[in-house]
């Protein structure tokens, strides 16, 4: 059976190592339009700062790929997908037929409709590429300003402070991270960036790339103006999902699959960024790997893996700040319990969330001891109420709960 994976990030390099895995013999091609072998996107920054050149960040080397017998075609970008044949049509007219075939295109940068954003060292960063021509491009100045105060935002917020960059971060919303913290944790990292040098503006609209053919700032909704002649755009991305439309695939923000990650066509599945399932679009990497490997299970048919979604679980480390959220973080109603342990001074701030005694969310900001053992403790649905009060203990222990 030939099964060709069209993109090679996190999910669909997953989904062809547990395919090779399962069952050796499957012929298994990967095609995708980047020039580099898989490397992790959260570790860009890493190629930002200089810290790193493309190959020392990647994952598994040519040989890894050549052994377990999964051949990529780098810099083969997939234009259309016939499904009736069961055939792909790269780039430069190759065709190729298949018998399975899974969607991993990921997603693109989202890039708001601000006036100017065409100006030379206006910037997102999706890929190494991106990163190296950033870095390059702050050499030329001291000043620079990320739109998008995300997790991916701050992230590269402190990769341009570390390039010496005065840095600026404009966000539109209220607070910082408002889908992973609450309240107080929010004002706790903002009071741990500002401390790096970083300035944060809140609740303010950027409505213009200032500067004639080149950045020299931005223009905000509240009048004001910012200097600088870096941009970094870091606002969400949104799913390729052209492709799958061309092939007359059935697509709302991402390809819609049901419980087994296929399509509404027949022997194709989708997994990752690319993905929409019950409504929801998770961009980001733990949901991709567990769809790799129920989207690879299924394409090798037999048993069935039914995919029931993934906990949302993030995580942000720049310069010492380190922050995990899991899950539902700011509950409405009174079914909820909030357990808090602050220490403003280490700049520590947890929160659990219980509803009928079970976790359902979790921030863990500035240290994260205890993360696996919560994590484990939300998956299984444990009832935690004799506990809760030892739950910020550093030498708890959910594997001695009895």
């Amino acid at each position: 059976m030939r099964i060709i994976i069209i993109g090679c990030g996190v999910a669909g390099v997953n989904a062809a190592k547990a395919i090779k895995q399962r069952v050796p013999e499957t012929e298994v091609m990967i095609y995708t339009d980047e020039k580099h072998l898989y490397y992790p996107r959260p570790r860009l920054y890493e190629i930002l700062s200089g810290e790193k050149e493309a190959q020392e960040i990647y994952p598994y080397t040519q040989g890894w790929y050549t052994e377990l017998g999964i051949s990529v075609q780098l810099g083969k970008k997939v234009l259309s997908i016939d499904t009736m044949n069961k055939e792909v049509t790269a780039e430069g007219g190759l065709k190729t037929r298949y018998d399975k075939l899974l969607l991993a295109s990921g997603a693109s940068a989202f890039v708001p409709p601000i006036r100017g954003v065409e100006k030379r060292g206006t910037f997102t960063l999706r890929t190494v590429e991106d990163a190296v021509a950033i870095r390059k491009y702050a050499e030329n100045g001291k000043r620079a300003i990320v739109i998008g105060g995300g997790l991916v935002g701050l992230e590269f917020a402190a990769c341009l402070r570390k390039l010496g960059q005065q840095v600026s971060v404009v966000e539109i919303r209220p607070r910082l991270l408002l889908a992973q913290l609450d309240q107080d944790g929010s004002e706790m990292l903002e009071d741990c960036l500002r401390d790096l040098g970083i300035n944060i503006m809140l609740g303010v609209k950027t409505t213009e790339v200032l500067g004639k053919e080149a950045v020299d700032g931005v223009s905000l909704d509240n009048g004001k103006e910012i200097s600088g002649e870096l941009v970094l755009i870091s606002a969400g991305v949104k799913p390729n999902i052209k492709l799958a439309e061309d092939a007359g695939l059935k697509t709302n923000r991402g390809v819609i699959v049901d419980e087994y990650l296929q399509t509404s066509a027949e022997d194709v599945y989708a997994c990752g960024d690319v993905l929409e399932f019950q409504g929801q679009v998770y961009g980001i990497i733990p949901p991709a790997v567990e769809q790799a490997n129920v989207a690879s299970t299924n394409m090798l048919g037999g048993e069935k893996n039914v995919y029931r979604g993934t906990i949302r679980t993030t995580s942000l480390k720049v310069s010492g700040i380190s922050l995990t959220s899991m899950g539902l973080v700011n509950p409405e109603g009174s079914q909820y319990e909030e357990i808090r342990k602050i220490d403003r001074q280490e700049g520590v701030y947890k929160k659990i969330v219980l509803e009928g005694g079970k976790i359902v969310g979790a921030i863990l900001l500035g240290d994260r001891k205890g993360t696996s053992a919560l994590m484990r403790l939300m998956e299984r649905e444990t009832d935690v109420t004799k506990f809760k009060n030892n739950l910020f203990e550093d030498n708890f222990d959910d594997r001695q709960m009895k």
